[in-house]
């Protein structure tokens, strides 16, 4: 192994200085290798996974990040446990690593997410990470509504956004698509391709006044 030591050498002058001002001289050497070393370290991989920058150990203080345990007496009991909380993202690779458990680790990118564990595993963080928004603003919002928006989000066996681009794009009536965004286009562009609309959806039935067919 080859180890390399980096040290200043104090001028010829600092050998008849004082003991205090070699002292400060000392201190101001160290504080310039240590402000070398951050800068050098930034930038060089010595040992881990390249794609995650820094780790961060914490102790959780909420119940929903605490482990569940079954105690002797057969009850259940929230217990912290340290935690892992990581600058940047590589789901494969922690997931391959010998010491991290594999159940209970888990990732904010949903598109890495769908890349390693598929689509039913981006279903339930993108409903998670819901979960975790409005309750941090303290609102609450029916389970149904946030897990009927999941499922029509990743329905198609791939991630389609909610907006003008992704849901309002699907082959459906064109009232249910001027109800959501583009209301004059989205009619002016049926009209013009004559399109035909069933009415058997939801939005179409409360626009023209009717009950829909539902049950």
């Amino acid at each position: 192994k080859l180890v390399l030591r980096i040290r200043i050498m104090n001028n010829e002058e600092s050998k008849f200085q004082d003991n205090d001002e070699e002292s400060v001289d000392k201190m101001e050497d160290d504080m310039f290798l240590r402000c070398i070393e951050a800068n050098m370290l930034s930038d060089m991989t010595l040992q881990g996974i390249e794609a995650i920058a820094k780790v961060y150990m914490h102790l959780p203080q909420t119940e929903a990040k605490k482990r569940i345990i079954i105690t002797e007496q057969g009850e259940f009991k929230a217990i912290a446990e340290w935690l892992l909380e990581t600058d940047g993202t590589s789901l494969m690779k922690v997931l391959s690593e010998r010491d991290v458990d594999p159940i209970r680790t888990f990732s904010n990118d949903i598109c890495e997410i769908f890349q390693v564990l598929g689509i039913e595993a981006v279903r339930k963080s993108v409903e998670k990470e819901m979960n975790a928004v409005l309750q941090f603003y303290g609102l609450y919002v029916n389970y149904r509504h946030l897990a009927l928006l999941c499922d029509v989000m990743t329905a198609k066996g791939h991630l389609m956004a909610i907006t003008r681009h992704g849901i309002n794009r699907q082959d459906t009536g064109a009232l249910m698509r001027c109800s959501f965004e583009e209301t004059v286009d989205v009619l002016l562009d049926a009209a013009s391709h004559a399109e035909v609309d069933p009415m058997r959806g939801v939005s179409e039935n409360i626009i023209m006044g009717q009950l829909p067919r539902m049950g």
